[in-house]
């Protein structure tokens, strides 16, 4: 599995400290909603407000993005990523996008790869 992140000077040292503690839980999360579940890639940076935020990028199934499920799993990602996660203790501010895989066929961007 691929993490992305962006330069090491704008990770707080507590994520930085905490890294594998995300890697972690992004697999533990991944591995536990399956088959809806495809892959979670994030970068941490700073968001629109200037504060440090780590930024999801949840693949899903394109089972999974149909109308009767979506909200269900999205909601279940934020749920599990949150408990597994004390982002307020690492001073990261979360944001999740959710795409679905004939979405991210359509537009090819290598970061959700």
């Amino acid at each position: 599995m691929r993490y992305a992140g962006v330069e090491s000077a704008m990770y707080s040292p507590s994520a930085l400290g905490k890294q594998l503690q995300i890697n972690a839980a992004v697999a533990d999360v991944v591995k536990e909603l399956p088959p809806w579940v495809r892959h979670i890639r994030y970068d941490i940076a700073q968001d629109w407000s200037g504060q440090l935020a780590i930024f999801f990028r949840v693949l899903l199934s394109d089972e999974a993005s149909k109308t009767g499920r979506l909200r269900d799993v999205t909601t279940r990602v934020v749920w599990r990523m949150s408990e597994k996660l004390d982002l307020p203790d690492l001073g990261l501010f979360p944001h999740f996008n959710f795409r679905s895989e004939s979405e991210q066929a359509k537009l090819n961007e290598p970061a959700w790869v």
